[in-house]
Parts: C-alpha cells; structure tokens; sequence
C-alpha cells in the first residue's frame, strides 16, 4: 500500500489511481487527502507531487484562500494582514466595515480596525 507500506495481500480490496500511476495501490481505507484524512474512495481525488488531496486542499494548494469569505482568490490583487489571505473588499474594519487594504490600520483585541473607528472608540482622550 502507497500509504501504510504494508503489503496487499492476495484477494485484499485495492485501489488504483491512474493519475499516480501503475505502480501505486492503496487499502481502500488509506486512500485519503493528505492533509485532511477525508476518504477519498468513490470521490474526485487529486494527485500533486506524489499525494492524494481532496478537491478543497487540491484547490488551497493552487490558490490562496480569503479568511473573509472563505472561498478561493483567483484575482491577482488581493491582501496578506494578520497572516491571512484576503479579497480586497473583505479586510474591513470590525466596526465600521470600511476597506482597509492599502491602508493603516490598528489591532485592538485581535480584530482591525480603522484609525477614525480607533480614534472615535478605542483611543484614550
């Protein structure tokens, strides 16, 4: 078996994967995404660099992910804040919803936040 490096024996259920090649067999069981463990028999699967991947963490390996909206960024343009990945629209100040991508911002208890929305709440006078 690719995965466990245990033998298939005789008579064992088996699973092959024509993209990983004629030399790859898996235990039903061990057919997994390698970053989740989610079952991967009777599923789409995705073979990079010598790993099995689910369709979600296929994807997360060729496009980075919004922390906002948690859906795929296939614009060239987008945000890297608070070590995530974001769409433009969606790094926003957490109390006035204003953009904040290419602007100065300030954290305060984890969450950004604009410095008007700082100034006006959070600022000592």
């Amino acid at each position: 078996c690719y995965h466990c490096k245990l033998n298939m024996k005789e008579g064992d259920a088996a699973v092959y994967a024509e993209h990983a090649g004629y030399d790859k067999w898996w235990h039903p069981g061990c057919f997994v995404c390698c970053t989740c463990s989610e079952l991967l028999v009777d599923m789409i699967y995705f073979w990079k660099n010598g790993n099995l991947y689910c369709g979600r963490h296929y994807c997360d390996s060729e496009r980075p992910r919004c922390a906002g909206c948690d859906e795929l960024i296939f614009s060239n343009e987008y945000t890297l804040a608070e070590g995530q990945n974001w769409h433009l629209k969606h790094f926003c100040c957490f109390d006035c919803d204003c953009v904040l991508a290419g602007i100065t911002y300030i954290t305060v208890n984890d969450k950004p936040v604009c410095k008007s929305c700082y100034m006006k709440n959070y600022a000592a006078v």
